[in-house]
């Protein structure tokens, strides 16, 4: 892929404009390595210290150096080498001996010109910890161009490349060096240049010019192309390029999603709107959206703008913005019919009230993309900020509330939204009463498609909760929307069982005709027109089991996009399916193929390896299966459910003995696993004996 890449600087010669603009953006100052950089922190032999973590900052000889101690412990120095961001923070990466590229935790404050702990910026655990961001691999395809990340188990070693540090043209417009081909060959020969249609209309430019673009592109491909950087994921495959469809590459996260280890903010409030950052899911539960009538480039420049926000206008003018569409408000009697406000005041700007500062991070309040009416309801349960109460700071949100009904009398609108968050907060304390809203949720395509597909995964989530059917949905960390969500280990598997252990033949804690209701509703939800919503849908069938979704998950292995039909695969994995007969076996086993590359995509990851020692293991191919298991154990030999796969493994190929030793090494690390202590004596008894 390396070698399709031209570099920005062979886009100069024909777009000067546009690669100037670009030049000045904040896109091209994501990283850069630092002796290209503007690096304007404060290397003066300064020291601070906050959070449990002293800092000094030292510049000798023209290079930069960042001193951090934890606890009161030794200094360890690192060098500056690479920068990164510019605008409201600036932050530094060094790059760690065995190629692991460390976002050093003390960052540049730009507008306050005072260095802060990443603690301020970053909602890390408290304590003096020395938990390290490491830049190639949490950040690796979104902070470079045509970043490769060239992870080697046998080493751990990283040998990280790329095109061009920070967002160059081919980070946006795909890689470029066939339309540079094309574009010389036109210009030796005039003649061989066909006539076409520049306008925005021509979809088929883009592909006839051999190079992505969005100005002609479909409104779903732009939004991809921009919410693959600009949105958080769960990465699935490696390639995505500009124009691609992202489902084929990765998920967005979703409302349903436990927060990680190391984050215990969160990124989403019980409605499901984002909570930091701009998160392009927001934009998902606009109406706008999904009509089809707005995405990322109808209001921002990706080149760079001289406004705030990279907007084509003003915030002062940003009423324009809206009109594009809403026409009948670019006329001012209109504007203050509807917003009740004087024409030329703040409160007549769409976005006080459809883009109200819900976004808190990095020191600083963003503004709401769902672009979703204010709900003064979910501010007086839930905390949630709302536009009336935000500029009236003195009023209460049941005055907004009542002011609302008076102006608009929109009670139901506001009565739905309060029902999504009412559902979502009770299915991240893992209520079960929650289940009957959360399965009309996941099938209501009046809702966006992250209400819809968190509601598919949360059915999953709560169901198998409640009732014991296993946990290979059970959340592994705190819940986005409930303080109440609880946490939870993996499952184990027997050694003759193609279940995992644990799994209840009739579950008993949730009623029958509920049951009917949920599975219902995600059979529903499988063809749904979203492929993360079927994705969605596609996972909770796999982990509650019930006969009726196989049906369903099986018709997933077709499916037109490749995440869920991998999805298929494993939700199958789970109601131990591992072949089927005739032509739905053939599509099991590519989708399978699927899966398994999905997996080995991310080769650092213990828990990638794992995974896959177990679907190999199922197809019975137990050479694949132990050579997975024994790389997972070599990145992680306390991760317990790979030490009980391993033993799986060993007992099916006939060597009991060495079961034996991983499960007993699973107990040591875990003591409460599932049934391991059965696992162990059924062992015992096949002939081993105690080891």
């Amino acid at each position: 892929m390396a070698g399709e890449y031209a570099g920005s600087t062979a886009c100069a010669e024909c777009h000067e404009t546009e690669h100037g603009q670009w030049s000045r953006s904040l896109h091209v100052r994501m990283t850069k390595p630092a002796a290209e950089a503007l690096i304007v922190g404060d290397f003066k032999d300064v020291s601070f210290a906050a959070n449990g973590r002293a800092y000094k900052m030292e510049e000798r000889g023209g290079r930069r150096f960042i001193s951090v101690s934890h606890g009161g412990r030794p200094f360890e120095r690192f060098e500056v080498q690479y920068t990164l961001g510019a605008k409201r923070f600036q932050g530094y990466l060094t790059r760690l001996p065995e190629g692991r590229m460390y976002v050093l935790p003390a960052f540049w404050s730009v507008a306050q010109r005072r260095w802060v702990d990443w603690k301020e910026i970053t909602p890390v655990p408290d304590g003096d910890h020395d938990l390290r961001q490491i830049w190639n691999v949490t950040c690796f395809n979104c902070h470079a161009t045509n970043l490769d990340a060239k992870f080697d188990i046998g080493s751990k070693t990283y040998n990280t490349s790329w095109t061009e540090m920070g967002l160059g043209c081919e980070a946006c417009h795909g890689p470029g060096k066939a339309h540079v081909a094309l574009m010389e060959a036109w210009q030796k020969n005039p003649a061989s240049k066909p006539p076409y249609d520049t306008s925005a209309r021509n979809r088929a430019l883009g592909p006839m010019l051999k190079i992505f673009s969005p100005r002609t592109a479909d409104a779903r491909q732009v939004f991809d192309t921009c919410a693959y950087c600009h949105g958080n994921k769960n990465n699935l495959f490696l390639g995505f390029l500009p124009g691609s469809r992202m489902e084929d590459f990765a998920l967005p996260f979703l409302v349903s999603q436990p927060m990680p280890a190391d984050d215990p903010q969160g990124d989403f409030w019980p409605d499901g709107r984002p909570s930091r950052f701009n998160r392009p899911q927001a934009l998902t539960l606009s109406g706008c959206f999904m009509k089809g009538n707005v995405t990322c480039t109808n209001c921002h420049v990706a080149h760079g703008s001289r406004q705030e926000h990279s907007l084509k206008v003003s915030i002062a003018q940003s009423n324009e913005l809206c009109t594009q569409c809403h026409e009948p408000l670019a006329v001012a009697s209109n504007v203050e019919r509807h917003t009740h406000h004087q024409v030329a005041s703040k409160g007549s700007r769409c976005i006080e009230c459809h883009m109200s500062d819900v976004n808190w991070r990095l020191l600083i309040r963003r503004r709401d993309h769902t672009f979703a009416a204010p709900v003064p309801e979910i501010t007086a349960k839930y905390g949630v900020p709302n536009g009336c109460t935000t500029c009236h700071d003195g009023r209460t949100p049941e005055w907004a509330a009542r002011t609302m009904d008076e102006w608009y009398g929109d009670r139901d609108r506001r009565d739905g939204a309060l029902r999504v968050a009412d559902a979502f907060y009770l299915a991240g304390a893992g209520d079960p009463v929650s289940l009957p809203v959360l399965a009309s949720l996941a099938v209501d395509r009046s809702k966006g498609m992250l209400i819809r597909a968190s509601a598919a995964e949360f059915i999953g989530q709560v169901y198998v909760a409640a009732s014991g059917a296993g946990d290979q949905l059970k959340r592994s960390g705190p819940s986005q929307t409930s303080l109440e969500g609880d946490t939870g280990q993996g499952a184990a598997t027997d050694a003759n069982s193609k279940a995992p252990v644990g799994r209840s033949e009739a579950p008993a804690a949730i009623a029958p005709d509920l049951t009917t209701r949920v599975v219902n509703a995600l059979i529903g939800a499988v063809n749904d027109p979203e492929p993360v919503v079927r994705a969605m849908a596609v996972r909770s069938l796999g982990a509650i089991d019930d006969k009726r979704g196989l049906t369903p998950v099986v018709s997933r292995l077709r499916d037109d996009v490749r995440a869920v039909r991998a999805g298929a695969a494993e939700a199958l994995l789970w109601m131990g399916i591992a072949a089927l007969p005739g032509p739905a076996g053939e599509y099991l086993a590519r989708a399978q193929d699927e899966y398994g590359a999905s997996l080995e995509s991310f080769p650092d990851i213990a828990t990638n390896h794992t995974a896959r020692g177990w679907l190999e293991s199922e197809r019975g191919r137990q050479d694949q299966a132990a050579s997975a298991l024994d790389a997972a154990l070599s990145l992680d030999p306390t991760y317990p459910r790979a030490h009980v796969y391993r033993g799986i493994v060993a007992a099916r190929t006939g060597q009991m003995n060495e079961a034996i030793r991983h499960w007993q090494e699973a107990k040591k690390l875990d003591p409460r696993y599932p049934n391991i202590d059965r696992m162990i004596e059924e062992a015992q008894r096949r002939g081993a004996g105690p080891r």
